[in-house]
């Protein structure tokens, strides 16, 4: 969704012949000739005639609402939101609201720690850091004036009762003594209006086998990095590459792998087998990248754009879906470029090329097949057990300790089928 604004202009020749008192005088009358601006407090608007007002915020979004149904048996709508402060001051967002249509009831209300919590400095790749919080040695700050910051937003529904559209109500503050305040006339913006992808879910087989499938990282959280990832494409379009997609870790008696875990070899996942997780015809292939150290954060390897996924497989499933197998094992990739692949057919083995931590699956859908300019795709697995959740909390308080970290799984297990395993849930695969 984009937004284009104009501002007229007066050309030099026209300026030139205005008398030069009438010139002063225009200039002085002008709304944003924000010198002559005392400031005063303002209050969000109570008028009711429908005119619009300035403000101090563009609101627009990635994406229109994508759909997919969550094993939590919650159909869950995915999409961000991107301010930008076109104000001279600071401007704090106090709440974001989702609405089931223009005067429909509140779907989403978030205020305080729980807005702080979704929302990030920023739009594209500069959107790292969460608002509300603070890189060491920095303040927290609101969004700073002619800067941007995005919502990551999930709205949760129950199966059957997803709307076809969503507006919004946003309120916002700045400081009272700011200059410029009484050229703003809201600080409410009533908007965007966003229509719900209708189209379902993409049906998949599981990308592998056996039990013990920990999403480490996952839709759809806001905090995850799959999810608040934004790219640019071409200087012109938002792209949301990898909100879907899964990273998968092998787990075993609670752990990720034996031994201290500095070696790739160590991890449990290492070398497992990665399958087909649909038909489809093999578009690109890697196979050369080298593995990366445990806890590299800046591989050597990764120089361009293509060099993130390592060593991978990409299959065209069907018009306009394309998956991506990522992070393989240096040398394990068994197909070629034209080939015809089967579901639950052999790719490769799982490893930690490219940019990776850790080994560990990378696996997504995609519109295109490359995910650096593809959107991304939802999708749920035909059949599979979930075993249960690891509690977040628990994990984030074992950080910095000695020990190897201990998941706990809560469950109980039950058939997941037709779902879309979310973050920090464990899954059994045939």
């Amino acid at each position: 969704m984009s937004h284009n604004a104009s501002t007229p202009s007066h050309s030099p020749a026209l300026r030139a012949a205005l008398p030069v008192a009438l010139t002063a005088a225009l200039t002085g009358l002008a709304l944003l000739s924000l010198a002559a601006c005392a400031p005063r407090a303002m209050s969000p608007t109570t008028q009711t005639a429908p005119t619009s007002h300035p403000t101090a915020i563009i609101v627009a979004s990635t994406n229109d609402p994508l759909r997919v149904p969550g094993s939590d048996g919650l159909e869950h709508l995915e999409y961000d939101l991107l301010f930008t402060n076109v104000f001279t001051a600071p401007v704090t967002l106090t709440s974001v609201e989702v609405l089931d249509g223009p005067g429909g009831r509140s779907l989403l209300k978030l205020e305080g720690p729980a807005l702080g919590a979704v929302t990030r400095q920023g739009t594209g790749l500069s959107n790292a850091l969460p608002a509300g919080q603070a890189a060491p040695g920095e303040a927290m700050n609101p969004i700073p004036e002619r800067s941007t910051a995005s919502a990551i937003l999930g709205v949760v529904v129950p199966r059957g009762q997803v709307p076809a559209r969503l507006t919004h109500r946003i309120t916002y503050s700045f400081p009272p003594d700011a200059r410029g305040t009484s050229a703003i006339g809201s600080l409410t913006v009533d908007g965007p209006d966003l229509t719900v992808q209708r189209r379902a879910a993409v049906v998949i087989a599981p990308p592998l086998r056996g039990p013990g499938w920990f999403n480490l990282v996952g839709c759809c959280a806001a905090s995850a990095l799959h999810r608040y990832l934004q790219l640019v494409e071409g200087g012109h379009r938002y792209l949301k590459p990898e909100s879907f997609a899964i990273d998968w870790v092998l787990m075993k008696d609670g752990g990720l792998f034996s031994g201290d875990g500095s070696k790739n070899e160590q991890w449990y996942g290492f070398g497992a087998e990665v399958v087909a997780a649909a038909d489809g015809t093999v578009v690109y292939t890697r196979n050369d990248m080298p593995e990366t150290d445990i806890g590299d954060r800046s591989p050597a390897s990764v120089k361009a754009p293509k060099d993130y996924i390592g060593n991978s497989v990409v299959v065209q499933m069907r018009q306009g879906v394309w998956a991506t197998y990522a992070h393989l094992q240096t040398g394990s990739v068994t197909v070629k470029v034209g080939d015809r692949v089967r579901t639950g057919q052999p790719l490769g083995k799982l490893g930690s090329s490219g940019n990776s931590t850790a080994p560990h699956l990378h696996f997504q859908l995609g519109d295109g097949p490359d995910n650096t300019t593809a959107n991304s795709v939802p999708f749920v697995i035909d059949r599979y057990t979930l075993v249960g959740t690891v509690d977040p909390a628990a994990v984030a308080a074992q950080e910095g300790g000695d020990a190897p970290p201990r998941f706990t799984v809560i469950g109980p297990a039950r058939p997941g089928d037709g779902t879309l395993p979310l973050f920090f849930t464990v899954a059994d695969f045939r």
